[in-house]
Parts: C-alpha cells; structure tokens; sequence
C-alpha cells in the first residue's frame, strides 16, 4: 500500500449522519447563493428607471436575470430535498482500505 493512497474512516470515528451529509451537500450551497444573488438583482429589475432600460433596448435584463437565478434555486432545492445525499459505509471503506 502506497503513502499517498486515500484511507478509510478511523476505527474509533462516529458514522456521518444525515444532517452533516446535508450541510456538506453543494446543492445547497448552490441554492443558497442563488437566493440570495437572484433576490438582490430582481429588486434591481424592479427599481430600475426609464433612462436606464432606454440604454439596455428597453429589456429589463436585470429582472429576468434576477428570476432565472430565482428560478435555478428553487430547481436545486427541490432537486436537494428530493434526492438526499447517500451516506458513506464505514464498514466499506473499511473493508477497500483492508483489501488494497
């Protein structure tokens, strides 16, 4: 066995339990961020002047933007809630560190 090669869980580490799996989970970081950049640019969108969207061709980017990301969130955090993490097998890391 190699010194560079990936080790198991310790034999005396407590099993990963769900909530840290979540917290670990980058789709919710994913949602998050988009929450809170979507709410930022949406009032953006909502707050803009008419001098403003005459320079963007009368499009307000900014509250389509803001409702895309909006949107993007709830998909990632429908899809985290959904499709929860798998939680690690301490017994089969132990069991692949053992063998290899």
């Amino acid at each position: 066995m190699s010194d560079d090669a990936p080790t198991g869980y310790p034999a005396d580490a407590p099993p990963m339990t769900m909530r840290q799996a979540r917290m670990l989970d980058l789709r919710t970081y994913i949602c998050a961020l988009f929450a809170i950049f979507g709410v930022t640019v949406t009032i953006e969108g909502f707050t803009v002047d008419s001098q403003e969207l005459a320079k963007a061709a009368g499009v307000n980017i900014n509250l389509y933007a803001g409702l895309a990301m909006l949107g993007l969130s709830v998909v990632m955090g429908v899809w985290a809630v959904v499709v929860p993490p798998s939680l690690p097998d301490p017994a089969a890391d132990a069991a692949v560190s053992e063998v290899g």
